[in-house]
């Protein structure tokens, strides 16, 4: 009896142990944050999959050994409904169970995506028995009363089925992978929003438009009436009396309608997370399509968790930690800046997939402190560039064999291989500089070709293109590829700059002691080439190539 009363001690003191160990987001300032794994921070400098491309083990298998090799630490992965559940009450984890192992095989930290009643607006990965049967499972409704084929957002059977499947789900993390932490976040369907029209129109969706607002929300926008989105005090209409209809707080047009429809599914969504978070408590988030190019609500999935509708979603769904920005669209720094704000940490699911991410990842975790950066469909990235696209036709390689064929002439790095392997070296210099001033990054290209930082020590760096010196071949009336660099203090007089393409300048009287290229192993510098000739322009500058992708260590001194 003693042995035994021991042994559920020690249980319990593990389980303990472990709830306390769970991954979780940790907020170095009020929009500053980073994932928090095994009781230490990291950066996700990763890239989501594809949307099937984790669909059978086979191609888990062959997806996570390429990602392993492009020294990603993080891969997002859809899990679908469908295959979770393929007969109503039977469930499937076997998918799930390859994810798990084969992270861990490759040494990979997983972030999953729930596509459950909702996939970019769409019911499309939901299963065929929830699809068929549309009176037990009702769709939204056009205006004219057509069904859509979204789920309603109202729909209580919807809500449960979905729910009951995201528990599995979040429990089955709990009993294989707690110990592990293989899994460190979930999101929460999937760029979710109405397509074709601003909101729902069937009559229960109608009746409660028609209804007051609800009092959970107007006692928020009360509360944080100083702090709301300019665009949502825009919309309050201040003649609005206590018990006010949607239309009669916001204005009656198609922009309240969506407000209406993000506050239906904010609070869905809340529902789906706050259960799963009962079961093992994970850090979750909502990612979104972008209202880009002049669209209306419809045009572009309406009442998804956009930067104007935050406040709606920190209301609806508390639940939730951070609004993930999906980018396709011009514009980087526009729509880095509009979701990283002072109450949502900067978090990139998913951007277009090419070469220029390596600038866009630079800039985002060192000017903007991001959480993580993750490019879609990331398993169809190579892991090398040639200078002949014929080349690898000439040579026979696989891409399982790019990584032993740099010395073959004309092959190099990916330029987001180069910039993620800078990145995981300096990891731990970047987290320890996140949320202070000892930590900046630029983004250069053909329109903003220099840009300024001012350092603690009062320095002020000038940061140009590295084609402004005029030496890269083709670079006078050439189109000027993107390039970036993050400046890191070690202290006083002592930086690092990490990127590529880009040269840097100091203010008068102000000079270069010394350059090195580096490396980081284990947290120290290791040297790779002293640089204090052609390569600094005889101390004037510190400069890296277009092309190349490299840490230098440099001091100052005054004179």
């Amino acid at each position: 009896m003693k042995n035994l009363l021991i042994s559920l001690l020690l249980c319990i003191l593990a389980m303990g142990a472990q709830a306390q160990r769970q991954p979780r987001l940790e907020h170095r300032d009020n929009s500053t944050a980073r994932i928090v794994v095994n009781d230490r921070p990291m950066l996700m400098i990763g890239g989501e999959l594809g949307n099937s491309s984790a669909s059978t083990p086979e191609d888990v298998k062959r997806t996570f050994s390429h990602l392993h090799k492009m020294g990603l630490n993080t891969v997002l992965v859809p899990v679908s409904w469908e295959l979770i559940e393929p007969q109503e009450g039977e469930f499937d984890m076997g998918t799930l169970d390859v994810i798990l192992s084969e992270a861990r095989h490759n040494e990979l930290k997983v972030v999953l995506l729930w596509f459950g009643a909702w996939k970019n607006s769409m019911s499309c990965y939901a299963p065929e028995w929830f699809k068929r049967d549309v009176k037990r499972f009702p769709r939204a409704h056009t205006s004219e009363g057509v069904p859509v084929e979204e789920a309603s957002s109202l729909s209580k059977n919807v809500l449960e089925a979905d729910k009951r499947a995201f528990c599995h789900v979040m429990a089955y993390l709990r009993d294989h992978d707690a110990l592990e932490q293989t899994v460190i976040m979930v999101q929460v369907e999937n760029e979710i929003g109405m397509i074709e029209v601003p909101r729902d129109y069937s009559a229960n969706a109608t009746r409660l438009y028609q209804s007051a607002v609800p009092k959970q929300l107007t006692d928020y926008l009360k509360r944080h009436q100083k702090s709301l989105h300019p665009y949502l005090k825009e919309k309050l209409q201040p003649q609005a009396k206590v018990g006010a209809n949607w239309a009669q707080l916001f204005g009656d047009d198609i922009y309240t309608e969506e407000i209406f429809q993000t506050w239906t599914y904010a609070t869905y969504v809340e529902q789906i997370a706050k259960a799963g978070r009962e079961i093992y408590n994970l850090p979750m988030y909502v990612n979104v399509a972008l209202n880009s190019r002049d669209r209306k609500p419809g045009q572009y999935p309406s009442g998804g968790p956009l930067a104007h509708l935050i406040d709606l979603w920190h209301c609806g769904a508390p639940s939730i930690d951070v609004l993930g920005v999906d980018i396709y669209d011009k514009g980087i720094k526009s729509w880095l800046a509009k979701y990283h704000q002072p109450n949502n940490p900067l978090f990139v699911p998913e951007i277009r997939l090419e070469d220029k991410d390596a600038m866009y990842a630079l800039y985002a975790f060192g000017h903007h402190g991001a959480m993580g950066f993750c490019p879609f469909s990331i398993e169809d990235y190579p892991l090398t560039t040639v200078s002949n696209a014929n080349d690898w036709k000439q040579m026979d390689l696989s891409q399982d064999d790019q990584l032993n064929a740099f010395s073959a002439v004309g092959t190099s790095r990916s330029p987001l291989v180069a910039a993620y392997q800078l990145l995981r070296q300096a990891e731990p210099l970047i987290l320890e500089r996140q949320g202070t001033k000892d930590m900046d990054a630029v983004l250069l290209d053909n329109e903003q070709r220099e840009a300024e930082i001012v350092t603690a020590d009062g320095f002020r760096f000038t940061i140009r293109h590295s084609y402004s010196l005029g030496w890269e071949p083709g670079a006078k009336g050439a189109e000027w590829p993107e390039t970036a660099c993050i400046i890191l203090r070690l202290g006083k007089e002592d930086y690092l700059v990490i990127g590529s393409g880009v040269v840097v300048t100091f203010q008068q009287r102000i000079g270069l002691a010394k350059c090195e290229e580096v490396e980081i192993v284990d947290g120290k510098q290791r040297i790779i080439r002293h640089l204090n000739g052609d390569q600094t322009h005889q101390g004037r500058h510190v400069r890296i190539p277009v092309g190349a992708f490299q840490i230098q260590h440099f001091k100052l001194y005054r004179y």
